[in-house]
């Protein structure tokens, strides 16, 4: 059986293999209740290649949480360096760490303010990493097999349209209108 310290290696490797050749360096959060839930919590950001690019702030732990359900990690994509990523992170993690409260693909969560300043979006959809693919999404079984996925910011007007018609319709949307999920203040598609 692999140790929570050998699963936390593996997770760190796995992030630094994914996104080799990018400085991918810590992006810490310690404020709130997040190492009471989740002791084994970091946050890892990863700097864009070249300008305009995403940075990429992904959490690393988040799946050692304590509990014997399948491990969640969790990643978001911005057109610029923000501390609040961080925070954003920890929150969700945190949320997450709570059994009545697992978050999977389709889920939304609530943020209670815009995702990063300027923005309108206060929601993120939890979805499947679809900019970074199957080798992102599922880490090798020596960090306990866990899964990546994609909080993408959403408009509530975008929520709305989801529980009243399908995540699948909503995605279509995205892809069929080519938005730029890295436009903090894009327009709500619906």
């Amino acid at each position: 059986m692999t140790s929570e310290s050998e699963r936390l290696s593996a997770l760190e490797g796995h992030v630094r293999s994914f996104w080799d050749g990018h400085i991918v360096e810590p992006a810490p959060w310690n404020n709130g209740p997040i190492r009471e839930r989740v002791p084994h919590f970091a946050i890892y950001r990863i700097l864009p290649e070249r300008a305009g690019g995403a940075w990429v702030y992904v959490t690393v732990g988040s799946s050692l949480d304590g509990s014997n359900a399948d491990g969640t990690e969790f990643f978001l994509m911005s057109p610029v360096a923000a501390h609040v990523h961080s925070e954003t992170l920890a929150m969700v993690s945190h949320y997450h760490s709570f059994e009545a409260h697992r978050l999977t693909v389709g889920s939304i969560v609530n943020i209670g303010r815009p995702w990063m300043p300027d923005s309108r979006m206060e929601h993120l959809l939890v979805s499947l990493p679809y900019p970074y693919g199957p080798e992102l999404e599922w880490s090798p079984s020596q960090a306990g097999g866990a899964r990546f996925l994609w909080l993408l910011p959403i408009h509530k007007s975008e929520v709305d349209f989801i529980r009243r018609e399908t995540l699948d319709e909503f995605e279509a949307m995205l892809d069929s209108r080519a938005v730029n999920v890295l436009d903090p203040d894009r327009d709500p598609v619906v």
